[in-house]
């Protein structure tokens, strides 16, 4: 029996560094990609490279290059089967297998290549077709998609049914089907997809991951929306990272585990009405049990009311600092929750506490989860009723105090110093109204990675506009030596709310200004 095609693939979709250390290979990181000893040559010295984002090992010494099935292969001396077999055990979960044999394999094998040549057989078609139209062009420019971005998605029209065409690739870039888009709101349904088939499978594709991918790691961050057209147009606005689940709004395990190889920070970008509000409970659902054990980082870019990612870029609304300034998606369910919430019905209060209470205690982090309780009880306690009151009380009964652990030793000054020096950064980075405080402090620091950071910054800000700063600093220090993107990571995407009160300013003043023998002295 042949490893069924399923298990192959979901065993493709695996980081290669995590298959090779279940193994107990032993990894070093260099900036995106691992290094080891090489199994094929008599190696004294790391040499074969693991990358996970493009799914491979390759040496550098005897030029090998294989997955990370033929890894363990070599590694054990055994075959494809047991391989297979082998990595699914370490991760927990079956193997499978099917009875095809040569000749049914070779059929199955056969009907892809009929389907693949069909679809780009359809897209011939539909590229063809749209010049010929002036429908289909009225149509486009009216969505004011530029030529360049059209040819980009190579957009067609099928003129049978008076829709436009958009190309749906896989994650490996092969074209598989289309959505096709109604020109007219008299044709239904308004968005109509390829039908599901052994190449076309919803809830196994992204729309412009393939695409994506480079800009998904560059940025470190990957942008849902709701829509097709809303990712074409973020792409004409700068927002290359953006993609759309194909017809569902919940993403599938296989589709999650090629995204977090790329990156851990999602934000949900859906349109501000009703199916907008309930693709981002859905999505957020789906994804609970990572972001509750800190695996994932989601947050919530809410746009203003009627509005989807299309409609407000085209306004000339910035949407990078909407992106940037997203609350964590914990943030956003206490805001809706506190802001719904009327403090004259005291079962929806009570109701209200207990959907609070099972989701924070679930929380993995205790100093997480202390924090969000934190959060809860003020806003409560902002009114003034007794029942609000005593919902506060119960947060704080209810928080599990961690035990203290002995021995805690005092912050060295040279720690308090780093971390308020990033903080400096942090918030001149992310809050512009401070920038005219907090340059001159900058002019004191002396850790050599905040250092460096504060050149390019100083360096950029002579050729870059404000709005497009951050960005530029991002694919800066993307290309930077390992140990300065390790370091300043955290100043440029930040996970918890950037601090923006004058005591937090204060505090920065403080510290960089004190006496000049600190700087000698920061042990």
């Amino acid at each position: 029996m042949a490893v069924s095609q399923d298990t192959i693939s979901k065993i493709k979709a695996m980081p290669v560094s995590s298959i090779l250390t279940a193994c107990g290979v032993e990894l070093k990181r260099v900036g995106r990609e691992f290094v080891t000893q090489c199994l094929w040559h008599n190696d004294k010295n790391p040499s074969l490279t693991i990358s996970d984002d493009k799914g491979f090992v390759f040496c550098h010494v005897c030029q090998e290059h294989n997955d990370a099935i033929g890894y363990v292969q070599k590694k054990y001396g055994i075959t494809f089967r047991d391989a297979c077999e082998r990595i699914a055990s370490n991760h927990n979960f079956t193997c499978q297998f099917t009875d095809e044999n040569s000749e049914q394999y070779q059929q199955k094998k056969l009907e892809l290549l009929k389907l693949r040549e069909v679809v780009e057989s359809q897209q011939e078609r539909f590229r063809s077709s749209l010049k010929d139209y002036p429908e289909a062009i009225n149509f486009i420019q009216s969505r004011r998609i530029e030529p360049s971005v059209s040819r980009e998605f190579t957009l067609g029209y099928d003129a049978s049914q008076r829709r436009l065409t958009i190309p749906i690739h896989n994650h490996l870039g092969q074209l598989v089907g289309f959505t096709a888009r109604a020109i007219t709101d008299d044709i239904k349904p308004k968005y109509k997809n390829s039908e599901n088939n052994p190449i076309f499978n919803k809830s196994d594709l992204v729309f412009n991951e393939y695409k994506a991918s480079e800009f998904i790691r560059e940025n470190d961050e990957c942008v849902f929306v709701e829509g097709h057209l809303d990712v074409v147009s973020l792409w004409q606005h700068g927002v290359k990272h953006a993609v759309a689940l194909q017809g569902t709004a919940s993403p599938s395990e296989s589709v999650l585990r090629r995204l977090l190889s790329k990156t851990r920070k999602f934000v949900l970008c859906m349109d501000a009405d009703a199916g907008g509000r309930s693709a981002v409970a859905k999505f957020l659902d789906s994804v609970q049990g990572l972001t509750l054990k800190g695996e994932l980082d989601v947050k919530i870019a809410t746009l203003p009311d009627g509005y989807d990612p299309d409609s407000f870029v085209q306004e000339g609304n910035d949407i990078n600092s909407l992106i940037l300034n997203a609350p964590s998606w914990l943030d956003w369910f206490l805001a809706n929750w506190l802001n719904e919430l009327d403090f004259n019905d005291k079962l929806k209060i009570q109701n209200v506490e207990s959907q609070i209470k099972s989701l924070f205690s679930r929380i993995s982090s205790p100093a997480l989860r202390a924090h969000y309780y934190d959060k809860a009880s003020v806003r409560l306690a902002q009114n003034k009723q007794s029942v609000a009151a005593e919902i506060a009380k119960g947060f704080h009964d209810s928080v599990q105090v961690p035990e203290v652990i002995s021995g805690w030793i005092k912050p060295s000054a040279a720690d308090t110093r780093r971390m308020v020096e990033k903080r400096l950064l942090r918030i001149y980075l992310h809050i512009p109204s401070y920038r005219f405080v907090l340059e001159p402090l900058a002019e004191n620091l002396v850790f050599p990675e905040t250092i460096w950071l504060w050149k390019r910054i100083q360096e950029l800000q002579e050729i870059c506009s404000e709005d497009i700063l951050l960005n530029s600093l991002k694919a800066v220090v993307s290309v930077s030596e390992p140990a300065y993107i390790s370091k300043v990571r955290s100043i440029l995407t930040p996970s918890f709310s950037v601090e923006n009160d004058e005591l937090s300013i204060m505090h920065i003043e403080d510290i960089l200004m004190e006496d000049q023998k600190n700087k000698g002295n920061l042990n």
